[in-house]
């Protein structure tokens, strides 16, 4: 696009990051104790250009995000979890992958996508669902079978790039694991009114029910993982849940508290020999996921939350077997019906819970570390700007600070303040700044110009001088909104209702409101918003956190 008049001005925070050139952020304490969790993206991007290795990895974290973990060392584990219970069941479980993974390419979809296992999960299912549920013992059926899985998960595929991308966009609701079920109740009602002797259904074979009620409660939880895979032996369960645990020890945590309420619930109906085997408990445990971990970020409050959404699950699995007609199995039904109402219930009366973007989705623990970053960045912002509007003085992070950081800062005013007058000069911030970067779709910048901003930015008392603790202050400040301004980006993408990549007063009332902030009054609206109170880029929104 051609532009008719002078580049913008670029951010006041984007022009000294370089001076944090040398300064690393900080990572996380689950990153420095749980080197393998989280979803290792390493791994792809290493071997991006090895078709093989790339596909065997995809085909990892399809089966992880079965169960909403993206780590393709949780989705060997989960292979071996299928291994243990069934050859077969990992066999078309694998096929179903490859199906679905190959239709998604076929119809365009993006490579992060299906990479990331967003198309391969639903595949994944139907083909354990096959593995499961088809005999194949009378000849010609194995080859019958294999042709259903390829043909299954490929259908699985289409459903989600179609049907499911145009139900999120008209409704903002994820369609998870409903193609799964719709290809699933398709085929075995074919099969079974078809009646074709090759193709022929087994039920299951059970495993003998716990015998008290604590022995049941307790089977229940790492049965309830595996059952999610239909997996109802103890070992696979146990691999299941070590396997949710490697990606999220959070994930695995809120896990078993939705396995807990369902089994709690199964006692309570007098189901204990299905709750020892799991069934009342696997839709609990994704239901629990996907909203105390997975589509909102886990506090207090969206645990609770998803401690109800865990029991409406559970409560509404035997309900929705005795609806299902021809005797078809419910799946996971009761899992999507209890979590699209509470997303949708959660939306409407909840608000200060904040949803995750679907695209922004990794693991619990860093959706919570996004939350905390945005709180303690719009507390402190807060903190600060009542005290700009009633007229106070600038309140100091200094004596909060790490000592060593501060040493840092010091030593960097030192280099910068070549008169030792103890204030710094337009001259000696432009040498301190070695390039100043610009915007290329708005060509170079006048150096000179932007960092004159820069040091009237810096100057926090308005007193046309930057001394060492005001510069000291804003480094500080810039340090942190560093180490947090991705998650607070990723915090803010949902909170941006109308798309238009701008934050207007009532986004913010929003977003003050899920950190447990009341709205901002008429005076702190007009200081941030100015007096038309017209929506501030993200950009603007970041130079109002770093030097209000």
């Amino acid at each position: 696009m051609n532009r008719t008049g002078p580049p913008d001005p670029l951010p006041v925070h984007q022009l000294l990051l370089s001076l944090l050139a040398t300064e690393a952020p900080v990572a996380c304490w689950y990153e420095r104790v749980l080197p393998f969790s989280g979803t290792l993206p390493q791994l792809t991007s290493r071997w991006r250009h090895r078709r093989a290795v790339v596909a065997v990895v995809a085909a990892f974290r399809s089966l992880g995000q079965v169960i909403f973990i993206n780590n393709p060392l949780s989705g060997l584990l989960l292979l071996l979890a299928l291994l243990l219970q069934s050859p077969s069941v990992a066999l078309f479980a694998a096929f179903g992958i490859a199906a679905a993974h190959l239709a998604a390419k076929a119809l365009g979809s993006s490579w992060d996508d299906r990479h990331n296992g967003i198309y391969g999960f639903n595949g994944a299912l139907v083909g354990s669902a096959i593995g499961t549920f088809a005999d194949l013992g009378p000849p010609g059926a194995f080859l019958l079978w294999t042709l259903a899985a390829l043909g299954s998960g490929a259908l699985s595929s289409v459903l989600v790039h179609g049907p499911g991308r145009r139900l999120h966009a008209a409704t903002g609701l994820p369609p998870m694991t409903l193609p799964f079920c719709l290809v699933t109740w398709g085929l075995l009602a074919l099969v079974t009114l078809a009646d074709v002797p090759p193709l022929q259904l087994h039920s299951p074979a059970m495993v003998p029910p716990a015998g008290s009620a604590l022995q049941a409660f307790l089977l229940a939880l790492p049965r309830g993982f595996g059952q999610v895979f239909f997996c109802g032996d103890l070992a696979s369960g146990l691999l299941v849940l070590a396997a949710t645990a490697v990606a999220s020890p959070m994930a695995a945590g809120v896990g078993l508290m939705g396995a807990a309420i369902g089994a709690l619930a199964g006692l309570a109906s007098g189901a204990a020999g299905a709750v020892g085997l799991g069934l009342w408990s696997y839709d609990g445990v994704l239901s629990a996921i996907a909203i105390g971990g997975i589509f909102h970020a886990p506090t207090r409050r969206s645990l609770g939350v998803a401690a109800l959404a865990a029991l409406a699950a559970s409560l509404l699995t035997q309900p929705m077997e005795r609806l299902m007609p021809l005797g078809l199995p419910a799946l996971t039904l009761s899992f999507i019906v209890a979590t699209l109402a509470t997303l949708l219930v959660v939306r409407r009366a909840l608000p200060t819970v904040v949803p995750v973007a679907l695209h922004a989705i990794l693991t619990p623990e860093e959706h919570l570390q996004r939350y905390l970053v945005t709180r303690r960045l719009l507390n402190d912002y807060r903190s600060r700007l009542r005290g700009a509007v009633g007229g106070g003085a600038w309140t100091s992070l200094a004596p909060s600070a790490d000592p060593a950081l501060l040493g840092r800062f010091e030593e960097l005013f030192e280099r910068l303040d070549r008169d030792r007058d103890g204030q710094l000069s337009l001259s000696e911030l432009v040498d301190g700044i070695e390039q100043v970067p610009g915007d290329p779709d708005q060509g170079p910048s006048d150096p000179a110009a932007a960092l004159a901003r820069v040091l009237a930015a810096m100057d926090l008392d308005g007193d046309g001088v930057v001394d060492r603790a005001e510069f000291i202050e804003v480094m500080l400040r810039l340090r942190r909104l560093w180490d947090g301004q991705e998650r607070l980006k990723r915090y803010l993408i949902p909170v941006d209702a109308d798309g238009d990549d701008r934050l207007d007063p009532g986004e913010m009332d929003r977003l003050l409101s899920s950190i447990g902030q009341p709205p901002l009054n008429r005076l702190e609206q007009r200081a941030v918003f100015g007096p038309e109170r017209s929506g501030l880029t993200w950009h603007a929104f970041f130079d109002r956190l770093l030097l209000t």
